[in-house]
């Protein structure tokens, strides 16, 4: 049994009433009738105006809607942990001390991103239609188009943004330089002032595809209104000049809606300043403004020829997808002006400044690349890895409150055992040490016992703590003799006397609360036997960073590596009856008894909180010892496996394969002839284990080609089926499913391309375990990045795909990596291994859900009966899966049948994933939103779904 500790996110109660409500609109939608469609509308119409709508929206272009207007300047803090006040003052003081001249410098790129959306949309909505409508004429004509509100005031130099008015002639001054002398087809509008993007590195949010459950979608909610002031998603265009004389600019409001601001005709004297001052700006900051400009220019000269390319009609000269990706990539590493190689010393100075008054104009490029990715059906170059520059930040603004909570809980614990910890002190540093014993003292809470065991002509302890001073929670023993690692924690064992023990490195220290939480814990289930908490590292300055946060009990997942690592208190009295620390194991002592622990008991409890700051070692690495010690768990099971260590900081379990059971592949599909023979090529040809049928189904299919290949296909274990009804994916698995004749069933995709050999014999060495229910492989995107790993009930708006996009292999992410073999609550239908008997108990497929769901809803029936879900990334498939995945490819009974299904999971965590990290993508980086999985959910349902994407009544 799992249990997670942990407090509900901020606004969480406002989630739940609307979740009551989303969910009796769910009840009402699944049985429509007239009588409760009056009802159905008015729920549907509270819900929309009870929930607001996302401030950083799932769906790429509402996003870029949302961000068209650059200057609506917002400086966080900063994360730096000493003098960061002062930091993020000096950025306000100039950002917003200025914001005047910034507004005026901007006002021209918000135009022609506001022209750039327009486009967009169309394009968008041409591609959802399947409309072969050239596009070409309209589309130069909205970029190139130069509106009153654009136009240049008497004597003014030209800017660059629109980037697309050739007539618009180059005025005195040259623009300084602003960006328009690098790209003649950017046009030089006025002031020499135009728009330039953001100075940090792209914030490139992912589409939905496989890591996106069914959050958001690419159709925005695009209101369109005025040609001057679009209202995508609350943007709006930069208002039109006022007359000559007027001062002019746009503020606005905390909606996203401009707020237009004039001053009164008639104050000349007013104006003359404004311009004087305003020219004056811009030639002492042109030095630094020309490098800047130009790169936002080429940015907007590269997104005009490429949207130009796509307007086209489809076929007759649009990119192709090699050409398009290409074009992507650029306009990706165009996004950032900052990002520029070469930049002069005076700009990479002042660069933190510019980043902040360039940063929504950054993210605007690199949404609007993304939403133009989709339309092109490709996919945008990976994300980074998760930086983790604002750590220290992120732990100091949750941190305070949390020991503050621990404290509160304490004094109003019932029962408080005693904690006791063990320290091994052989040949630790004494400064470091020091740090160790002073973390335990400042513990809030105080029932606990610190036993340190060290060699008899050891050095004496760090003072304060020497012999001179008398500790009563303090012990001392000392070792003749051989002092290893496990001697000393036997005798450390034998003389603690609390109700729960741990081991503490002589050189780590603890966070304030950490036993405070282990007794919270075990307060609010006592019958917990092994409790364990999150974890980072300290580095040779004493500075935290290395975050681990872990997911709950995850039987697998510590098989594949000591996942649990330090920070764990175990029940005194069970770590005696499984015998202790034992020796023969040098370096993974600790592995070895939480393995024997796991083999006694499963009340195995994991606080989410950073608790442990580990100096030396880390989670994930391993040893010849510790693969011993997991070969004798093994064979203590009575499982017949082997255990090698295929590569750094993992270990792999191969476990045996039980006669020759036959695999039934069920394979459905519609035409796409391309991919089905990628699939049954290399299905057929690579794969090692041969005791298989490949059952291809075919629905609604009308190609000759398709047909034609089905005749090439003669292979006795190819079996043929048709099913010419309309489709739902769930009814033809199904089907199927009775149709085959396997022992073992695999739910395949029609786009994958086998590459490991091995990869059925994976799967079925899995499924064939009794307490597993159901086993997926890792899946990779043709670039080698992961498409699915598993899949997190809460993601990016109802589930979606943890490491999405990121580098394939043993990469380095707040949550692990990919290379280890997990449990999670489900995993994706697109390659699914399940046993026959077992699928047949559940009903099979939920055929209330039409395309998406079905498979998240199933993995959560396989929980509910206490059976396992399985990843393994020792089976690798190739999925070519489309590029995006949008709301609109998506039937609405499916998200409010998921709504439903998932409910229970979203408010109170995915238990394989951890509360600390984030929802919106599935980077895992850290979590910096206040919403759980079921705000995010019915904001979904709220303003996402197709019904949704109207204004409200």
């Amino acid at each position: 049994m799992s249990t997670l500790f942990h407090t509900m996110p901020e606004g969480g109660q406002a989630a739940q009433s609307a979740g009551e409500l989303a969910e009796r609109i769910a009840a009402l939608r699944a049985e429509p009738s007239e009588a409760n469609a009056r009802e159905l509308a008015a729920l549907t119409e509270r819900l929309r105006r009870l929930v607001p709508p996302a401030n950083t929206p799932l769906s790429p272009l509402l996003a870029a809607a949302r961000l068209a207007v650059p200057f609506d300047f917002s400086v966080p803090p900063s994360h730096r942990a000493s003098g960061g006040q002062w930091v993020t003052a000096a950025k306000r003081a100039f950002v917003l001390g200025l914001r005047p001249l910034h507004v005026e410098l901007l006002k021209p790129q918000a135009a022609f991103n506001q022209r750039v959306l327009r486009v967009l949309e169309r394009l968008e909505a041409r591609r959802d239609q399947g409309t072969r409508e050239d596009l070409t004429d309209w589309v130069r004509g909205q970029l190139d188009a130069q509106g009153a509100g654009e136009a240049a005031p008497a004597g003014a130099a030209s800017g660059f943004g629109g980037g697309s008015s050739p007539e618009v002639a180059q005025t005195r001054e040259g623009a300084q330089g602003f960006g328009g002398g690098s790209s003649p087809e950017v046009a030089q509008t006025r002031e020499g002032t135009q728009g330039f993007g953001g100075g940090s590195s792209p914030e490139v949010t992912q589409t939905q595809e496989g890591a996106r459950g069914f959050g958001g979608g690419s159709s925005p909610e695009v209101a369109q209104t005025r040609e001057g002031a679009q209202g995508f998603g609350g943007g709006s265009a930069a208002a039109a000049p006022a007359p000559h004389g007027t001062l002019n600019f746009v503020d606005v409001g905390a909606a996203g809606g401009p707020r237009e601001r004039r001053t009164p005709r008639g104050f000349a004297p007013v104006d003359l300043a404004w311009k004087l001052a305003w020219r004056a700006w811009r030639r002492a900051m042109g030095p630094v403004l020309e490098p800047l400009l130009e790169r936002q220019a080429e940015w907007n000269a590269q997104m005009r020829e490429t949207l130009l390319s796509v307007a086209a009609a489809p076929g007759a000269g649009t990119p192709d997808p090699l050409d398009a990706t290409h074009r992507v990539a650029r306009l990706v590493a165009l996004a950032s002006p900052l990002a520029r190689p070469g930049l002069p010393r005076g700009v990479r100075a002042s660069a933190p400044l510019w980043r902040e008054v360039l940063r929504r104009q950054s993210r605007f490029n690199g949404e609007a690349v993304v939403a133009l990715a989709a339309i092109l059906g490709v996919r945008t170059p990976p994300p980074p890895l998760p930086a983790l520059e604002d750590f220290h930040h992120w732990c100091t603004l949750r941190e305070s409150g949390d020991i503050h909570a621990a404290r509160e809980a304490v004094a109003r614990l019932p029962r408080r055992p005693r904690l006791s910890l063990l320290v091994a002190t052989a040949g630790a540093c004494p400064a470091h040490l020091r740090e160790c014993l002073a973390s335990v003292e400042a513990q809030v809470y105080p029932e606990w016992e610190l036993v340190l065991v060290g060699p008899e002509d050891g050095p004496a302890l760090p003072e304060p703590w020497g012999s001179s001073r008398r500790q009563p929670r303090i012990r001392r023993v000392t070792l003749s003799g051989p002092t290893d690692f496990a001697r000393a924690l036997r005798v450390g064992l034998q003389a603690a006397s609390g109700d729960f023990v741990g081991v503490l490195g002589a050189e780590d220290t603890l966070a304030p609360h950490a036993l405070a939480e282990v007794a919270r814990a075990l307060g609010a289930d006592p019958g917990l036997d092994v409790v364990y908490g999150d974890e980072d590292r300290l580095d040779t300055r004493g500075r935290r960073t290395a975050p681990f946060f872990k997911p709950d009990w995850s039987p697998d997942l510590l098989r594949s590596v000591d996942y649990l690592g330090r920070g764990v208190m175990a029940r005194r009295a069970l770590v005696e009856s499984v015998g202790g620390f034992r020796e023969g194991f040098p370096g993974a002592e600790e592995y070895d008894l939480f393995l024997r622990l796991s083999e006694a008991s499963e009340r195995i409890g994991h606080v989410p909180h950073l608790l442990y700051h580990r100096r030396l070692g880390a989670v994930g690495q391993v040893s010849q010892e510790g693969r011993r010690a997991l070969a004798e768990h093994l064979a203590r099971r009575g499982e017949d496996a082997e255990v090698t260590v295929p590569g750094p900081g993992r270990y792999r379990v191969r476990y045996a394969v039980r006669g020759t059971p036959k695999v039934s592949i069920i394979v459905p599909f519609k035409d796409r002839p391309d991919l089905l023979k990628t699939l049954t090529d290399t299905l057929l040809e690579r794969t090692t284990y041969k005791h298989f049928e490949l059952v291809l189904v075919s629905n609604n299919s009308v190609r000759p080609e398709t047909f034609a290949l089905l005749d090439t296909l003669t292979d006795a274990r190819v079996v043929k089926r048709t099913w010419d009804f309309p489709f739902n994916y769930p009814a033809i698995n199904n089907w199927a499913a009775g149709q085959a004749t396997g022992e073992l069933l695999l739910f395949l995709n029609n786009d994958m391309e086998v590459v490991d050999p091995g990869w059925l014999t994976e799967l079925v060495s899995q499924a064939q375990r009794p307490e597993v229910g159901a086993v997926g492989a890792k899946l990779l995107f043709p670039e080698g990045t992961v498409q699915h790993a598993g899949i997190v009930v809460g993601m990016t708006g109802m589930a979606g795909h943890p490491f999405w996009r990121l580098p394939d292999g043993p990469i380095a992410t707040p949550f692990g990596h990919t290379e280890w073999v997990r449990n999670w609550l489900s995993v994706t239908s697109a390659c699914v291994m399940i046993r026959r008997p077992l699928f047949d108990a559940l009903g099979g497929f939920d055929e209330r859900f039409l395309l998406c769901g079905s498979d998240v809803d199933l993995g959560l029936r396989l929980h509910a009966r206490g059976l396992r879900v399985v990843c393994t990334p020792f089976a690798r498939v190739v999925h070519h899966e489309s590029a995006s995945r949008r709301t609109d490819a998506i039937p609405e009974p499916d998200y409010w049948r998921s709504f439903t299904s998932y409910r229970p999971w979203l408010l109170k965590g995915d238990p394989y994933y951890n509360p600390n990290l984030t929802l919106l993508s599935g980077d895992c980086d850290l979590r910096r939103h206040p919403e759980d999985g079921e705000a995010l959910a019915v904001r979904t349902l709220a303003h996402e779904v197709p019904s949704a994407r109207r204004p409200p009544a």
